[in-house]
């Protein structure tokens, strides 16, 4: 390895909360080859907040469960906090996760039979964290997302708007390094949506944590640091 490539490398693992290099991902289907994204170079760094946009279909998905080592790269390379996951085992990769990621999807996965308060503690007592602990710090969090006063509600009777803040809280209570947001406003009426959308913005700037954010809406883009589109399975800047 050159002592420029091994220069770049050392700045990926120090610098970044998320990168990847020369990132690919190709289905098969049958005898055919579906390349869906090719030689993805990508970096965030700590606080920022990127928009990605592109028509359906084009890989927005496909591109966030790579980065979040929910899904595998055909090929290529990708970083959280200077841990390649590509050569991580299920576990390991899994305890990265735990420790870096929150994600947010456009239904908001809710245990239906637990509460709010149970299902934003889940992360943390998937970590083992005391229960005791692990309540405590979900109750902030609920608190910082405004819902303090819909801790005992299970999610059939949260609002649209009050389910989604509540798992954006579950996505924060464990203080990731990046939250991976897919269409986190999709399901919502516009008001509930610039709502959910400004308490991303607030999170953001309070907690230091960075944001990647797949959507089609432009308005929500467009208030992001940075905005790409993913045309051809490639990223260029919008």
């Amino acid at each position: 390895m050159s002592e420029a490539m091994s220069e770049a490398m050392s700045e990926v693992m120090t610098d970044s909360v998320i990168a990847c290099r020369g990132l690919r991902k190709i289905y098969q289907q049958g005898k055919v080859e579906v390349p869906v994204l090719l030689n993805i170079d990508f970096e965030i760094t700590r606080g920022d907040r990127v928009a990605i946009v592109g028509a359906s279909g084009s890989g927005k998905s496909t591109l966030l469960h790579l980065l979040g080592g929910l899904d595998q790269a055909t090929a290529g390379d990708i970083f959280i906090l200077g841990k390649n996951i590509r050569t991580q085992s299920e576990a390991e990769r899994g305890a990265t996760r735990n420790q870096a990621l929150g994600f947010v999807y456009q239904f908001h996965h809710l245990l239906p039979e637990f509460t709010a308060l149970e299902n934003v503690a889940m992360p943390l007592l998937i970590r083992r964290t005391p229960k005791e602990e692990a309540y405590t710090q979900a109750r902030s969090v609920l608190g910082e997302v405004g819902l303090a006063h819909r801790l005992e509600h299970t999610p059939g009777e949260l609002s649209g708007g009050e389910r989604q803040r509540a798992a954006l809280a579950r996505a924060l209570v464990t203080r990731p390094a990046c939250v991976l947001a897919d269409e986190p406003t999709g399901n919502l009426d516009r008001k509930n949506a610039g709502a959910v959308f400004d308490l991303m913005l607030e999170l953001n700037q309070s907690l230091a944590t960075s944001f990647i954010i797949v959507t089609h809406d432009m308005e929500i883009a467009a208030r992001a640091n940075r905005v790409l589109r993913l045309i051809d399975g490639a990223l260029q800047t919008a």
